[in-house]
């Protein structure tokens, strides 16, 4: 579940920079922001490495950061969500 102040977004994991921030490229806009593993996601110690597609929560009053909430088994990034 979304927070009312975030907005939802896929990504793909750029690189992992110290104290568990990774900076992740952004699909729609193509920037690139630094995130932090949710919490669910360090209890269930679920790792993200460099080029693993994930969903990430970024903050509407500063786009440059956001927090990681899911990491995908099979993202196809060239498949459109419309397209059935």
């Amino acid at each position: 579940m979304v927070k009312d102040w975030a907005l939802e977004r896929d990504g793909e994991v750029l690189e992992k920079l110290p104290a568990w921030i990774l900076k992740v490229r952004l699909k729609d806009v193509g920037t690139e922001i630094r995130c932090k593993l949710s919490g669910k996601m360090k209890q269930r110690h679920i790792s993200v490495i460099p080029g693993d597609w994930v969903k990430v929560e970024v903050n509407q009053y500063d786009m440059t950061q956001g927090r990681i909430t899911y990491r995908y088994n099979n993202y196809d990034p060239k498949a459109d969500s419309t397209e059935e």
